[in-house]
């Protein structure tokens, strides 16, 4: 059988849906399916892909009128059985069964939080994306009850497929490399990480004050370390940093290449996601199989990724969150607790299984 997919999360920054996209290719080929990548214009550069995976790009400005206009016929000339839309929207018309996946429902019930090109390319499409796809693939059971909750006339086409944990995030760095880390991205000092885009949702404004407080009572504890590409109205984040008497101990890296995540999560005292929502939360599910002890939010997504094994303030504050950020830090006993918890968990997180999980939906649309 031959899967079309709607990869144009691979085109830019490597990160969230494009990674996706980029691991369930790899997955789909390696069970022997023929795969084919199919994006509005050129990738720069193009992803590594097992031999056999066909890439297909066009030379269209927008992608979101492409998936209309033009994905279908390349489906149809390429003799494609089935399209997985990894951008959710599916093509209206056309006579390839579309199964779409469902990452999150944010620009639906917080378009505040995206910028104005995600909220085109999404609310305008979906109840057609609804009325149209064979079936859904959610990345977590709390994507899934989202979905039917919000639109009821998807019961019965949802499928559950969690995201995977890649080979390389994994434990173990030897001294001579954390120091290098550190010594490049953090003035040579430990620190607390959180990798991701920096936008609204991640709620980093709670996260930094919460570092404030345990500075406060103790300069030396650990830096925060903010690796990822500024997002959309990331402004204010960025203004209360520059405000933060301790500016000094807050490092922002940029856009982090996949190639080097493993190390990061790997020298640093620990990771915390504060995000507000998340259909998944991938970076947890890396932090946890790298052995870092992991705080999150309450966020209910969040919870399900790590399975019991992050603590969570259990509340929205600063003060909260700096409690736990303390535990986590200064308590020997619940960081080995954590980590061990943490690697059982991220073991049961395998691209492998979300593929096979992929597969099945694949084969029943089609």
């Amino acid at each position: 059988m031959k899967v079309g997919i709607d990869a144009r999360a691979l085109l830019g920054e490597r990160a969230g849906v494009g990674l996706y996209t980029e691991q369930i290719a790899r997955g789909l080929a390696e069970a022997d399916f023929d795969v084919a990548l199919f994006t509005p214009r050129a990738h720069p550069p193009a992803p590594e892909m097992p031999a056999g995976v066909e890439l297909h790009a066009d030379n269209h400005r927008s992608g979101t009128l492409w998936v209309q206009t033009h994905l279908p016929r390349r489906l149809e000339e390429a003799r494609c059985d089935v399209l997985l839309s990894a951008l959710t929207v599916v093509p209206w018309r056309g006579s390839v069964p579309a199964v779409s996946v469902v990452h999150d429902l944010t620009p639906l019930s917080h378009p505040e939080w995206h910028r104005r090109k995600t909220i085109i390319g999404f609310v305008p499409w979906i109840e057609k994306s609804i009325d149209r796809a064979a079936g859904f693939l959610a990345v977590s059971e709390t994507t899934a009850r989202e979905l039917v909750a919000q639109f009821p006339e998807a019961r019965g086409r949802v499928r559950v497929a969690p995201n995977g944990v890649d080979a390389r995030y994994r434990p173990g760095i030897d001294e001579e490399r954390r120091r290098w880390i550190r010594e490049r991205y953090s003035r040579g000092r430990p620190y607390i990480l959180y990798l991701g885009t920096l936008e609204p949702r991640k709620n980093l404004g709670r996260l930094v004050a919460a570092c404030e407080r345990l500075w406060r009572a103790r300069r030396s504890r650990p830096d925060l370390m903010l690796a990822g590409g500024a997002g959309w109205k990331s402004r204010p984040l960025l203004d209360q940093i520059a405000r933060s008497p301790f500016r000094d101990k807050i490092h922002r890296v940029g856009y982090v290449p996949a190639a080097l995540a493993p190390d990061l999560y790997r020298a640093a005292d620990a990771f915390c996601y504060p995000s507000l929502s998340e259909g998944f939360g991938l970076p947890v599910a890396e932090a946890l199989a790298c052995g870092v002890p992991t705080v999150i939010s309450d966020a209910e997504a969040l919870r399900e990724t790590a399975g019991g094994a992050a603590l969570s303030p259990g509340g929205e504050d600063a003060e909260s969150l700096a409690s736990v950020l303390e535990t986590v830090l200064e308590d020997a006993g619940a960081r080995r607790e954590l980590v061990a918890r943490g690697l059982v968990r991220a073991g049961e997180l395998t691209w492998r299984e979300s593929a096979r999980r992929t597969a099945e939906a694949l084969r029943a649309a089609a």
